[in-house]
Order: C-alpha cells, then sequence, then structure tokens
C-alpha cells in the first residue's frame, strides 16, 4: 500500500484547523448572516403588491410607502424618501404578486429557504458535469450561496437554469437546453447572450428557446400590458444603466470609465458596445473550447461568464455567472492554461468588498481559497504565491476599510416618477468612494481576464503546428 507523503497529512490538519476558526468566525456574524439580510426582496415584494393594487411596479409610489412599511432597517428610518427599484422583467413577477398576498416576514423566509435549494441544485448540477462536489461548493460557497442569499437576489434562478441548461446540452438533449436557456432570461444581461448562443450553435434547441421566450413575452403582456412591457424595454433598462454608472458595488465597464472621469454619455456607450463584443467573444470561445475540450456545456457557460465582462451594468451578485465556465477549466485544462484558471477560481471565490467590510469572513474565505488550490494541484509555488497574494490582499484592505458609506436621498419624487429617479438621486449622494472602492474590484477583473487568457491559451495549445 503506498503511503500518502508527510505533506499532505499536513495540508489536511491545516484545512481542518482553518475550516473550524472560519467556521467559529462566521457563527459571529449576527445581523451580517446572509439569512438576516436578503435586502432586495423587499423591493420586489412591494413591486409584487403595486401589481396586486393594479399600480405600476416601476413607478415611486406606491413602491416607495410599500418599502418604508415593510423594510424596518436604518437607512430606511434615516432616508423618508427613499426608493429602491425593482428592475425586473414583468414576466418575474407573478411569484412576487404571489407573496405579496401575504405576511412579508414568513415569504421573506420561503426565499431564502429556494435561493438555498437553488444554489444547492446547480452545485448538483456542475457535478452531472463531472465537476467535483466538493469543488463546485467551494466555487459557489461566496459568489453564490453567501452574497445571493444575503441579496435575496433572483440571479439564483438564472444561475441554476444555466447550470441545468448545459447538462442538457453535454446529454444532447438540445430541446430542454433551449428551454433553459430562456429562462436565463429572469435575468435579462445575464441570460442573452446564453439565449444567442442556442441560436446561433445549437439548430435543435432554436424552436424550444423562441418558444418559451413567447411565452416568457405572453406572461409579460398579462403581467403589465403593452405599455408596461414598452416601459420597461425603453425607459427602465436605459435608467437604471443610468442610475448606477457611478455606483461603486458595479464591476462594468461603464462604471470603470465613470469612476475614471468619463462622461456619462461616454461610458454608457462604450460599456453598450463592449457587452456587444463580449457577447461575440463568448460565442466564439464557446464554440471553438467545447470542440476542442470535448465540452458541449462551455456553448452556454463562455457566454454567460463573457456578459459579466464590460458591459454597463454588472453588479457584484452577477459574477456567479462566471463560475461555471471556470470551474469546467480548471478541471479540464492541463499545464499553463489550468493554472491560469485556478488562479481565476481563487479570486473569484472570494467577495472581495464584503471580506473588506466584513472582517469576520477573513478565516473563511482564505480556507476557501486554500481548499480550491489544493484541490486543483495546479503547481506548487502557484499555489502558494496564489493563496499569499490573495491572503495578504485581503489584510490589507482590511487594515484600511471602507468610511461609513452612506447617504439620504435629497429631492422629493412624484409618485408617478420612475423610481429610478429617486435612486440615482441616492447614488450621486454616496459619491465615488475612496480609491479603494475602485483597487478592491481588481482581483475580480483580473480572475475574469483570467478565464479569457485561459481560453486563448488552451485553444492555441491544440491548434495544430505550422
Amino acid at each position: 500500500m503506498r503511503r500518502r507523503p508527510l505533506t499532505a497529512y499536513v495540508l489536511t490538519l491545516a484545512l481542518g484547523v482553518l475550516a473550524i476558526a472560519a467556521l467559529r468566525d462566521l457563527a459571529r456574524l449576527g445581523d451580517a448572516l446572509p439569512w438576516n439580510q436578503l435586502y432586495d426582496f423587499a423591493d420586489f415584494y412591494c413591486a409584487g403588491a403595486a401589481l396586486n393594487d393594479h399600480a405600476d411596479p416601476y413607478r415611486y409610489e406606491p413602491l416607495h410607502r410599500c418599502e418604508h412599511t415593510v423594510n424596518a432597517t436604518e437607512a430606511y428610518r434615516r432616508d423618508p424618501a427613499r426608493a429602491v427599484p425593482a428592475p425586473l422583467p414583468a414576466y418575474d413577477f407573478p411569484p412576487f404578486m404571489l407573496a405579496a398576498r401575504f405576511n412579508f416576514s414568513l415569504v421573506r423566509a420561503i426565499d431564502a429557504v429556494a435561493i438555498v435549494a437553488a444554489i444547492a441544485a446547480a452545485i448538483g448540477g456542475l457535478c452531472l458535469l463531472r465537476i467535483p462536489l466538493d469543488l463546485a461548493a467551494l466555487g459557489l460557497a461566496f459568489p453564490g450561496a453567501y452574497l445571493l442569499l444575503a441579496a435575496g437576489q433572483v440571479v439564483p434562478f438564472a444561475l441554476l437554469a444555466l447550470v441545468f441548461c448545459s447538462v442538457a446540452l453535454a446529454h444532447r438533449r438540445d430541446g430542454a437546453a433551449g428551454v433553459l436557456a430562456a429562462l436565463t432570461l429572469v435575468e435579462p444581461h445575464l441570460g442573452l447572450p446564453v439565449c444567442v448562443a442556442m441560436l446561433v450553435w445549437s439548430p435543435r434547441s432554436r424552436l424550444s428557446t423562441v418558444a418559451t421566450a413567447v411565452v416568457l413575452g405572453a406572461i409579460a403582456l398579462a403581467t403589465v400590458g403593452f405599455g408596461g412591457a414598452l416601459e420597461y424595454v425603453a425607459r427602465v433598462i436605459p435608467a437604471q444603466a443610468a442610475a448606477e454608472t457611478g455606483y461603486v458595488y458595479q464591476y462594468s465597464l461603464t462604471y470603470l470609465l465613470s469612476a475614471l472621469g468619463a462622461p456619462q454619455t461616454a461610458a454608457l456607450l462604450l460599456g453598450d458596445v463592449s457587452y456587444v463584443a463580449m457577447l461575440i467573444a463568448g460565442l466564439w470561445l464557446g464554440r471553438h473550447l467545447s470542440g476542442a475540450l470535448g465540452r458541449r456545456e462551455l456553448l452556454a457557460y463562455m457566454p454567460a461568464a463573457c456578459s459579466v465582462i464590460g458591459g454597463t451594468y454588472v453588479h457584484m451578485v452577477d459574477l456567479a455567472v462566471a463560475i461555471p465556465a471556470v470551474l469546467v477549466l480548471a478541471t479540464r485544462l492541463e499545464g499553463r492554461p489550468k493554472q491560469v484558471a485556478a488562479v481565476a477560481l481563487a479570486l473569484l471565490a472570494v467577495p472581495w468588498i464584503a471580506v473588506w467590510i466584513t472582517k469576520k469572513l477573513f478565516l473563511a474565505s482564505v480556507f476557501v481559497v486554500a481548499a480550491i488550490l489544493v484541490r486543483l494541484q495546479a503547481g506548487r509555488a502557484v499555489s502558494l504565491a496564489t493563496f499569499v497574494s490573495i491572503a495578504g490582499a485581503i489584510y490589507l484592505f482590511e487594515l484600511w476599510p471602507p468610511a461609513a458609506f452612506a447617504a439620504t436621498t435629497s429631492k422629493t419624487f412624484a409618485a408617478s416618477d420612475l423610481v429610478q429617479a429617486a435612486w440615482r438621486d441616492y447614488v450621486v449622494a454616496l459619491g465615488r468612494g475612496e480609491p479603494q472602492w475602485l483597487i478592491v474590484k481588481l482581483p475580480t477583473w483580473a480572475a475574469l481576464g483570467g478565464i479569457l487568457s485561459a481560453s486563448c491559451a488552451a485553444l492555441r495549445a491544440r491548434r495544430p503546428p505550422g
């Protein structure tokens, strides 16, 4: 029987001690625990309540009044004019209309359970693609389970549809893949590239993709009518992008350009151009990587990953959709491309803004990074350098935590105004924050660049010489 080297036992012991210490810190988070937050759920709940009252869910009233009724946080008590948009397509609203008929605390708990179930199912779906269970769970622990639960967002359900769309592709069930691709449109800017990929590269999924999209459109029309659907496309989407141009939780190219002083119009235009460019890049990479690696799931995963590179609107919670692509790359590539993908996964697995603000996440973050690097066996030097760099970067950020970052809405708004008017006023009042708010995003941007670099390197390595 072959003996395990002593270093393996030492590593296992070290990871075990680190895991216990991390769990101890997580247990002390209190109100910062993700199931105590779900900070966006109230906005969606109130949009459902507005529709139940035959009101417009995209207008300042009755959303503002409802949010102040159900949300007892300090931010709402301190800011009487505060209102947060619910910028979802109308076909997302029927579940929230049903939820708004019941007690807020009850349906908030149900939503938390649904999000946890969606993330657990997504991890299970990744296992069907021969991604090791522990690695899938580590990759999604913070970008999925922690951040998405804390937000109370609909992104987990887009992620779930994305994962099983690719499972269907891998098993040659293209009709089912088309249905699931269309369901990723619960978050339109994340799902659109996936749907385009199905239409372009999977002829057998075209009918089901289009049919499901038509059903979603019919649900939207039945929910808000033609006028409401037109308002969403023509006014709400552009207003939401403009309102968050300089919002410090954004990762988009538009945000970066705005932070560097570019005019808003130019920042938005270049963000739109980059979104189209990355959509094309995702289609190209998905097609060529799926053929080179024999992994059809990349037809959907690469466009999804590219949807959060550049663009006009990339929130912290959107980054989870890049994890499936990098998991496949990190487990299927060899040599230098594998190392780049492993580093990218380790960087994406860290909730950089959250761990910067909440120091009790430090040990849990470095545990996840260490476990990913040990599991992938990307090389001792690369793994050690990556671990030390990430742990050191988090530590340095925590030496200079962000200043108290809050503002109050300075104006009053008409009931018929879009909610984005109030939100834009609040974002402007927040300001751009210290330079650290820009610097803390660099590791994530580097990870997204690493996905592209590993993909291109893998394709070059498989290109015939001459």
